[in-house]
């Protein structure tokens, strides 16, 4: 009988832990996918600035800073600088981010193709060399 007593108590802590666990991980997956969503915001209002992006350029910019960060070399970056974002916010931090998503190639042609002339002429100047 003590052994039952004992297997019960072992499945049902085994059973606790795997749900304690998997609130961690939404938890976690949450956060990520906030602070994602703040330095794209971050990121959309400084491109909409700069290009003078109306709101539908600002939604389309949006879905593609998203998608690049969440990208495992901008995951790698954040991560990186995870502790210094959320205790500073530094605009040293968000720079560097910037600089990342200019230099990608892929972003660099899905934007064009968001903006005007005008604005893709801005944008050539925003590039690195």
């Amino acid at each position: 009988m003590k052994k039952l007593l004992v297997i019960v108590l072992a499945l049902i802590g085994m059973q606790l832990s795997a749900q304690d666990l998997n609130s961690l991980s939404t938890t976690a997956s949450s956060e990520s996918s906030s602070m994602i969503d703040q330095i794209a915001g971050d990121q959309v209002r400084k491109f909409a600035k700069k290009l003078n992006l109306n709101e539908s350029q600002q939604k389309m910019a949006s879905d593609l800073v998203v998608s690049q960060l969440k990208s495992p070399k901008f995951q790698k970056l954040i991560g990186d600088s995870a502790s210094k974002l959320l205790g500073s916010g530094s605009s040293d931090n968000l720079d560097e981010i910037s600089r990342a998503l200019l230099d990608e190639p892929k972003f660099q042609n899905d934007m064009k193709k968001v903006l005007d002339d005008d604005q893709k002429e801005e944008f050539s100047k925003m590039l690195p060399i």
